[in-house]
């Protein structure tokens, strides 16, 4: 449970001082991941990484403005499922060992160090996320101002709000079909209001 988004809001708010908006960027990911869980080979998107990238960014540039990290967070979405694709690919590399570790225990334990191989592989993924994760963060960095600056935000969005689209989630779990209808005939609804309140010249 350590890394599910609250877990790790409460330590950001913690580290940054910031107890809001930290813990509701770490509620908005806690409600949009709660349908998405490891089962079997699946991997899902790396929540934690669009949650410390949001609260860090939203700490490092002073956001007050809730339509400003709401973009952030809507940023940092395809940077979760560019992780879950190098921990898929890092699982890959990881298995081809096991044959070496075959060969080793069968080799009369002489070269057989089991130890050293969990150390390797706990550094190897330490640091290909750590460098992941910071190149990431170093991108939405640069991306963040100019967008700020060219989406004109009239408007700030209430944080009920935009909880509730995060629990699209828990909605799509029901797997029932009239559910997806009725969220879907609701959000267009709402992303019309959004829309007006935001930018009213575009209806």
């Amino acid at each position: 449970m350590l890394d599910r988004p609250l877990a790790a809001g409460f330590f950001l708010a913690l580290l940054t001082g910031e107890v809001f908006p930290v813990l509701f960027i770490a509620l908005f990911f806690e409600l949009l991941w709660l349908d998405l869980i490891p089962a079997g080979t699946f991997i899902p998107p790396n929540s934690v990484f669009c949650l410390t990238s949001a609260a860090v960014l939203t700490t490092h540039f002073q956001l007050q403005h809730t339509g400003h990290i709401f973009l952030l967070m809507l940023m940092s979405i395809p940077g979760a499922y560019i992780l879950s694709r190098i921990e898929a690919w890092y699982r890959i590399r990881q298995n081809k060992m096991y044959n070496q570790i075959l060969h080793q225990s069968r080799d009369r334990w002489k070269t057989y160090s089991p130890g050293k191989m969990v150390l390797q592989s706990l550094a190897g993924s330490l640091g290909i996320f750590m460098v992941s994760s910071c190149l990431g963060i170093y991108v939405l960095a640069l991306a963040l101002p100019p967008l700020i600056s060219v989406l004109d935000f009239q408007r700030e969005f209430a944080w009920p709000v935009l909880l509730m689209i995060a629990s699209i989630s828990a909605l799509a779990g029901l797997r029932v079909k009239k559910a997806y209808i009725s969220f879907i005939f609701g959000i267009i609804l709402v992303s019309a209001a959004l829309a007006w309140m935001q930018w009213p010249a575009i209806l």
